[in-house]
This record gives C-alpha cells, structure tokens and sequence, in this order.
C-alpha cells in the first residue's frame, strides 16, 4: 500500500465540510449538485466537489499549518461556497441532517463511483442525505496514524457529543442527539474503528478485503476515525457538519491536540463493549450523556468529561498555538450543541421550516 506520511509537517490540517443544497422555495434538499459543479468559476475546481447524495456539496479546504490559519481562512472558504451554490440555483445549510426532507426523493450523485456504491448498498444508498464534518491531521509515519486512530477512538463518543447537529428526520423528532450516526451505520465498514496493534494489521486487514472483492481499496472502509495512507493523515469522520464555523475549528483544535499528545503513546484498546455503549449514549443524549469513565472505572458526565480533556490537552494546545480555539469547545459546553440550538429554534418558531431559516441564516 502506498503512503504519503510525512510529506506533510506534523500535525498539519485540513477538513472536509458536506453542506445541505437547498431549494430556495420550498427549503426542502435540492438534487443540483451537477448545476452546482457546472457553474465554477476558473480556480474553483479544487474547491468543492459532489458526495453520494446529489442534494450534497463537499467543500475541501486547503492544508493548513495550523488552526488559527483555519479559522482564518474558513468563513471566506464559506462564502465562496455559498456564492457558487447561489449561482447553480441552491441555498446553503450546514447540519447533520435536513430538517424535514425525506432523504430518498432525491437521486444519487453522477459518476461511476457513485454508481458502483448505490450497487453494492442498494436501498442503504438512497438513505444517505447526511452531513459530516472529516477532519484530517498529518502524522509522520504509518506506525503514528495506528496509534492515533486508537487514541481518537476512545474520545469518538465525546466527540458525538459535542458535534451533534441532527436531531431531526423526515419532519420528526427522533429523541436522538445525532441522527447522522445511525444512518450512517447502515453502510457496512462504519462505527468504531477495529482495534490495529500495527501498520501490519491495518494492511492485512485491507489487503484480505480487496482479495476477497469486497472493496476496492480501503477508502470503502468508513470507520468514524481511520488512516488515510494516500493523504498521510489521520482522518476523523464522526463529526456532524457544524453550522458555526467557529464550532468546526474548536473541534479541529481538539482533535489536532488529541492526535499531537498520542505522539509515543501507546493506545491500550478499551473494552469494546463499554467504549460502544459509550457511543450510543452519546448518540441519544448529546451532551447530556453518561459515559463510563475507562480511566476512573466509574460514570462521568460529558460536560465534566469534555472539561478534563480540554484542561489536560492545554500544554498540547500551546505548543500548537492553538489554545483559544481549544478553548472554545468549552463554549459548546455552555451553549448547547448544534441539535441543542435546532430543538430550541423549533420551540420557539412552531416549525421544522423555520429551523431549516436559521440554519441557512447562521450557515456562511
């Protein structure tokens, strides 16, 4: 397998935010992807790109050196965005989920890849109109991506919590803090990453899965935190989309922090059943959650959970330079997550068209 660790500098950025195509009228999911695409403008070929459902705009940003440049460039990466689906016809939102559209009216995207997925899924194709944030951070060696997918599957139910941005389906409340996740888990290869001791393993694992047919390569393995030999990244794909730009680079610090600080340490897997009910619990309760604490042995909170993290990746964060935006995860503490914000717009508007107002609003 080839690799491209360490051709960038360590713990260098980049991210991947999939936004909402939204019909202007109705603020139902608009299948205008390929109008979106038709109408960038020369330079902007790079800058975005379709996803499986065609109601779906990709944005990926450039490498970022560190994540004040991200913070930086972002809102203006954000109004491009916007501008160019104004120009093929669409408006612009950024969750996890769509208010009330019924994700299966729309096709899947154009393109031989997309073809070849809705095949192998069948109906779990048609299912997909979710939105994710990917988050990717170099590591300089393949032995470096092993252990910091394991250290970054520990903290996947925490970041559930804090990035959950879909409370909504097909017009109803499902009682869950991120209903982007278990859609997602439909696709075979999702959830929890398995538990690599070594590079070997990783790539024994892919290489029995090609020889077998099941997958091309390994990009068709859709773990929430995963390597990414050909980026020479450790790439995070739990995250909901965020509305709030400055949400998506709060998170981003903490992961850059979480993958810097794994850096010689070895990541003992924990018990697989706990870290996995850790997981559901933050998928039904978002920040509200109790977890298993695999450190004390006892129950935390997620709030207290996410408090000690932040505390203890502070030295981390000053080494990187990116202290205030780690900082500011402790303000998704106070003010609620994204699926805190939708439920509450929903309250006081009386309807899911509302929320999807604010959405488009508070998106770029």
């Amino acid at each position: 397998m080839e690799t491209s660790f360490g051709a960038s500098a360590p713990y260098t950025v980049g991210i991947e935010e999939e936004f909402q195509l939204i019909d202007p009228g109705t603020l139902g999911l608009a299948p205008l992807i390929s109008d979106v695409l038709a109408a960038r403008r020369p330079g902007e070929e790079d800058l975005v790109t379709s996803e499986l459902s065609s109601a779906c705009l990709e944005t990926r940003s450039p490498v970022y050196g560190n994540i004040s440049e991200l913070a930086a460039g972002l809102p203006e990466l954000r109004r491009r965005v916007k501008a160019l689906a104004e120009r093929g016809g669409a408006r612009l939102a950024a969750s996890g989920t769509h208010p009330f559209s019924d994700p299966s009216d729309g096709p899947v995207s154009e393109g031989e890849h997309y073809r070849r997925v809705e095949e192998e899924m069948g109906w779990v194709a048609r299912t997909q109109a979710i939105y994710g944030l990917h988050v990717h951070v170099a590591v300089p060696d393949e032995e470096a991506a092993i252990r910091a997918v394991g250290i970054l599957a520990k903290h996947v139910p925490l970041l559930i919590a804090l990035s959950a941005n879909s409370p909504f389906w097909r017009g109803h409340d499902t009682r869950l803090a991120s209903t982007r996740i278990k859609i997602f888990d439909l696709f075979p290869r999702s959830g929890l990453p398995p538990a690599f001791r070594t590079w070997g393993e990783f790539e024994g694992h892919v290489e029995k899965l090609v020889a077998a047919g099941s997958i091309p390569d390994y990009t068709w393995c859709w773990w929430d935190v995963r390597p990414h030999p050909r980026f020479g990244t450790v790439e995070v794909r739990v995250l909901d989309a965020q509305t709030d730009p400055s949400r998506t680079t709060a998170l981003a610090a903490l992961i850059q922090c979480l993958v810097a600080g794994a850096a010689g340490e070895t990541a003992a897997p924990e018990d697989p059943l706990l870290l996995s009910e850790n997981k559901w619990r933050a998928t039904r309760y978002g920040l509200d959650a109790t977890f298993h604490d695999f450190a004390s042995g006892r129950s935390a909170k997620a709030r207290e959970a996410a408090r000690t993290l932040v505390e203890g990746l502070r030295p981390v964060g000053q080494d990187l330079e990116c202290e205030d935006e780690l900082a500011s995860v402790l303000e998704i503490l106070d003010q609620g997550s994204g699926t805190d914000r939708q439920r509450a717009v929903l309250r006081e508007v009386g309807s899911l068209k509302g929320v999807a107002e604010d959405l488009i609003r508070r998106t770029a």
